[in-house]
């Protein structure tokens, strides 16, 4: 795909309220997809492009779920091309030690480490060439939830962390790349829940899950 194109393809269709946003979304994409290891200051050219970027984020209207969506719905249409599709999630942990007066990060593995959880769904087929995200959920932890895993086996999934791998099942269903519905899975084994990878393997003459 092309350096220009791509961002149009995934970004192209973000509803943010505003017609001049989605193009704006795209050129930053552009930026970003150029130094994917960079910060914004170190990606914009100057100081004009940057004050647009922060004030693009800073928007209310900007959602990050619209963004998704428009992604999601080009990995959708990816994925139509596929004869057999892995849906790959887990969980990781953005950690800002440096930053300890950043209003809005949660408490991750002790009280040390703050920051967000980031839990996604990767669509792949199998020779593991990603097609894109189907699922993701962003979301910090409070420090009075540290110390409840010993509970895990008492309490009922819509209140423990495991449940966010249910989402993502659903985004599976509903990406329209299946001939028949993805089956529910067994009860997750509380001792693994948090630590093993889900994959789900896809395909258009039935379904599978290892």
């Amino acid at each position: 795909m092309e350096a220009v194109g791509w961002a149009e393809a995934e970004f192209g269709e973000a509803e943010l309220n505003d017609p001049r946003r989605p193009a704006r979304l795209v050129s930053l994409a552009q930026t970003l997809g150029q130094h994917p290891s960079a910060s914004l200051p170190e990606a914009c050219e100057d100081r004009a492009e940057l004050k647009a970027a922060y004030r693009f984020f800073a928007t209310a209207a900007v959602k990050s779920e619209a963004m998704l969506a428009s992604h999601v719905g080009a990995t959708t249409a990816r994925l139509r091309g596929e004869a057999v599709v892995l849906a790959v999630q887990d969980t990781t942990s953005l950690d800002y030690p440096a930053h300890p007066a950043t209003a809005g990060l949660g408490t991750l593995d002790d009280a040390k480490h703050q920051g967000f959880l980031v839990h996604t769904a990767l669509a792949t087929p199998p020779e593991r060439v990603p097609l894109g995200l189907l699922a993701q959920d962003v979301w910090t932890r409070d420090a009075a939830a540290l110390g409840k895993r010993a509970t895990r086996k008492q309490r009922p999934i819509a209140e423990k962390e495991s449940q966010k791998w249910l989402p993502s099942l659903d985004a599976v269903r509903s990406s329209g790349c299946c001939s028949r519905p993805v089956p529910s899975p067994p009860p997750p084994r509380p001792s693994r829940a948090l630590t093993a990878t889900s994959v789900a393997g896809i395909s258009r003459s039935g379904t599978t899950s290892s």
